[in-house]
């Protein structure tokens, strides 16, 4: 908002000020509202998805129970007559597998051959010939038989869950500390419960008793309880949860009211602070200065705040501040933007210079090898020429950058290689590069690039020279911040790079590879025909250790 535009009258600026608020504080207050009221539907969604997703844990895990005992009947009903005589081994042997059984009865026929249970003490009873749960009455004794029968050879294998084994083992899995679980039947017996309040299980049961197989999934009941239904997958029976809804509902309302009263406590200390001071004595000035700042952060420059008449001393003494601090930034930026075209402009000079002086060593290096006579003196220019080669290359590639600091790894790599080939007249297709995603990001500095090149100039051509027909030179470069390089390809090569197996001094090729090497802070490993070069692309902090050779 312009200056000039600001409303002169204090008074009336209060009094907009003053309908502005209250305008605003009917919609905010409605918007927490809103905002309380969804967070109470959420919850209760909330209640309901975990009510019945505690019923279908329960029930999956008792369907799953009962589907292993009817595979393990069905199993047991294949077995050898002779091994289903020793009962009490068999009923040992289930237990193991079904934790959830407790007891076993096998016919032949029709005729029972044995039946047998567990005890309230744990302990392997005989049971009266007939089914599991025949001779045993109430509610804790009952249990769910499963029956299979093989047509073949006639037997038949019943076999007793007890349903509260199945209840409880995948309620110790659910963080419910309030919520009633029951087994029932198709008949909406109970079969099997628990409750975490002893003072509630009459209610629970005969909450549990009033549900219909097929009724709703999720009800609230007329004695203010949370109902949740679902059924075993493959069976009449179904898992039933019930808890309070009273609790709930308290606590729903109260998270309502703790979500209105900071707003509304909020929406009043504004009002009082906005009323009585801001805006009186800061806000219209401040504005001004927000609004300049503003529009020297999107590149206005030249926006000053000026005087502020009538503003405190301290506010106009802010104003003043900024524009003496923006005009000195911009004197500097001036003389900064003028030094650095400067330094940008001598750099590449520079670095033209240095390219143009390297390409006329090298051509004159290349004469002088054409003119020898010698093959000594042909080998030692070659190895001169390939050295000034790879300072060449490194300076091209870098020339070729934006800043001429910087160098593409994979750009250095490939100029070198390129610079080598031509001494050992060796043709293009007979080295390959490969590279992943992050050495094709990589860049490294010139002043580890000249390194590295000199590197590949002392490692490159004796593999060019080994390589019989039909090989292929392959370098391949992976990494981000620390670039693996691995050279493979030339079976015939033997370099180890020491020189002084046999007592004599190192050469100057091996101690010009450990000075690089050392100033990379890089390792360089050579098994067999293979060279493995590990590069840091960045100098590594403190002092510098020593490079290592495998």
């Amino acid at each position: 908002m312009p200056w000039s535009k600001l409303p002169p009258n204090s008074t009336r600026l209060d009094r907009r000020l003053f309908a502005h608020i209250a305008a605003a504080l009917i919609p905010l207050a409605a918007l927490a509202f809103l905002l309380s009221y969804s967070d109470l539907e959420r919850r209760s969604q909330e209640e309901h998805r975990r009510f019945l997703d505690y019923a279908r844990l329960i029930g999956q895990s008792s369907a799953k129970a009962i589907a292993r005992a009817e595979g393990y009947a069905s199993a047991l009903t294949s077995q050898d007559p002779q091994v289903l005589g020793d009962c009490r081994r068999v009923f040992s042997a289930m237990r193991e597998d079904l934790i959830e059984a407790t007891e076993l009865a096998i016919f032949r026929g029709e005729v029972p051959v044995c039946s047998l249970g567990l005890g309230e003490d744990g302990q392997v009873v005989q049971r009266p010939l007939g089914t599991p749960g025949d001779a045993v009455s109430g509610p804790s004794a009952k249990t769910i038989t499963i029956s299979r029968t093989n047509e073949a050879s006639g037997t038949r294998i019943d076999i007793g869950l007890r349903p509260q084994t199945l209840l409880i083992a995948p309620i110790t899995a659910t963080a419910a500390t309030n919520i009633g679980f029951a087994l029932v039947d198709k008949n909406s017996a109970v079969l099997a419960s628990h409750v975490y309040e002893e003072n509630d299980i009459g209610n629970f049961l005969q909450i549990v008793g009033e549900t219909r197989a097929d009724g709703a999934d999720f009800s609230e009941s007329d004695r203010g309880w949370f109902v949740g239904s679902s059924v075993l997958p493959g069976t009449e029976y179904r898992v039933v949860t019930a808890s309070r809804s009273s609790e709930h509902r308290l606590e729903l309302w109260l998270t309502v009211m703790r979500a209105l009263l900071p707003p509304l406590i909020l929406l009043a200390v504004v009002f009082v602070v906005l009323r009585y001071g801001i805006q009186r004595f800061l806000l219209r000035y401040l504005s001004h200065i927000y609004s300049t700042f503003r529009q020297y952060g999107t590149g206005n420059t030249r926006a000053r705040v000026g005087q502020l008449a009538g503003a405190a001393p301290e506010i106009d003494l802010l104003g003043v501040t900024f524009d003496m601090m923006a005009d000195r930034i911009e004197r500097r930026t001036h003389d900064t933007e003028a030094a650095l075209a400067e330094q940008r402009r001598l750099s590449r000079e520079l670095h033209h210079r240095i390219k143009n002086t390297l390409q006329m060593i090298i051509s004159l290096v290349s004469m002088q090898r054409r003119d020898a006579t010698g093959p000594r003196e042909k080998a030692a220019l070659r190895v001169t020429l390939e050295r000034i080669l790879a300072i060449s290359a490194a300076y091209r590639v870098s020339y070729a950058s934006t800043e001429g600091t910087n160098v593409a790894l994979t750009a250095l790599v490939h100029e070198v290689v390129e610079a080598l080939r031509g001494p050992a007249t060796l043709p293009q297709g007979r080295v390959r590069i490969q590279t992943n995603a992050g050495a094709n990001a990589a860049e490294i500095d010139l002043d580890r690039a000249i390194p590295l090149a000199f590197i590949l100039a002392e490692l490159l051509p004796p593999r060019f020279d080994c390589l019989l027909p039909g090989e292929v030179l392959t370098i391949e470069l992976a990494g981000a911040d620390r670039i693996a390089m691995v050279i493979s390809g030339a079976s015939q090569i033997n370099d180890t790079l020491d020189g002084n197996e046999t007592g004599t001094p190192a050469s100057l090729r091996s101690r010009l590879v450990h000075a690089y090497l050392h100033q990379l802070d890089a390792t360089c490993g050579m098994e067999d025909a293979t060279a493995r070069l590990e590069i840091p692309l960045h100098p590594v902090p403190g002092p510098q250790a020593s490079a290592s050779m495998h």
